[in-house]
């Protein structure tokens, strides 16, 4: 019986959305190895086949899981062969892009695998896994400005992506160790030669010098994609490391920004390499909570269904201070 596929020709970019994935995937796609695309999704359903909790489905996945392993416990080899079976389901799939593209290596760069790090890695131990690690307060910046642009009852759809996404990915960086890589945005715009050089030397391929100016590198097919941002030029560039900073300037915007930051806490701040304290002298004054012409940090991550009574008086509050 042939071993199973166990993601030699993988690689993995996992950060949080907004983070300057989009860019470093365009630079890595320079190289006449890799192939990728706009963002795949393909492993979260598979990964999530047997969880317990974070998928619903029409048919009802809490009995599919229970049938599944049923079966898996009575009549088959067990939990192993489904990972069998998933494994042969990414490599026809993964295969077949690559076949057709004639190239080695795919990069699949899905910023929404923070939540499934450890089955990749289980799945795929001989994959490469890279880390892009950014200043969550220019996340949070990008998120505003790029999707929720004023409409706060939308925010709460990426808390995942601003609140547990930190979390998750510094349980992966410590659960994958030295099998895993970790770059810096600030670190990849500022010396973007040297990194790509690191990038290269851990993926096992040669650095190309074009890969760094990408003017002639297609970008990847797909609306699941950066809108902005990396189209606007042919080369990682600085001009965002600090951008985070103009959050001070709109107090709902520092509202946002003092919650968030409440919310990661400071010591999360630092293992992810970022200085807590620095960053609230860079923001100023906390708005007063009270503050009735603001909307609540903690309400606009929350599902409008789940409000209590209080909240939903507090939201009402707000569009009526609003209108007025």
């Amino acid at each position: 019986m042939p071993s199973p596929y166990l993601g030699e020709d993988l690689i993995f970019l996992i950060s949080q959305p907004r983070s300057g994935s989009t860019l470093m995937q365009r630079v890595l796609s320079g190289h006449p190895d890799i192939q990728t695309s706009a963002e795949t999704w393909l492993m979260l359903n598979p990964a999530y086949s047997l969880r317990e909790s974070g998928v619903t489905a029409e048919y009802g996945a809490k009995w599919r899981k229970e049938a599944v392993e049923e079966f898996l416990g009575n009549y088959t080899s067990g939990r192993e062969i489904y990972d069998d079976a998933i494994r042969a389901y990414a490599q026809t799939v993964y295969g077949n892009a690559l076949s057709r593209a004639g190239k080695k290596h795919f990069l699949d760069k899905t910023p929404r695998y923070f939540f499934i790090i450890p089955d990749l890695y289980r799945l795929f131990p001989k994959a490469k896994f890279i880390f892009l690690l950014r200043n969550p307060m220019a996340v949070l910046a990008s998120e505003l400005d790029t999707y929720v642009k004023g409409d706060w009852k939308i925010l709460g759809w990426f808390g995942p992506d601003l609140v547990s996404a930190p979390r998750w990915i510094l349980d992966g960086i410590e659960l994958l160790g030295a099998d895993a890589i970790t770059v810096r945005y600030e670190s990849f715009v500022e010396t973007p030669e040297s990194e790509t050089q690191r990038l290269c030397s851990y993926l096992g391929i040669d650095f190309h010098e074009t890969m760094v100016e990408y003017t002639n590198t297609p970008a990847p097919k797909g609306k699941m994609n950066d809108p902005t941002g990396v189209h606007q030029h042919s080369r990682p560039q600085t001009s965002s490391v600090n951008s985070w900073k103009r959050l001070a300037d709109d107090p709902q915007s520092n509202a946002f920004a003092h919650g968030y930051l409440n919310d990661l806490g400071d010591e999360l701040m630092e293992q992810f390499g970022y200085d807590a304290a620095a960053i609230r002298s860079a923001l100023g004054p906390a708005p007063d909570p009270d503050d009735t012409s603001l909307y609540p940090w903690s309400l606009a991550l929350k599902d409008a269904n789940q409000w209590s009574i209080c909240e939903r008086y507090r939201h009402e509050q707000y569009e009526a201070v609003k209108r007025h």
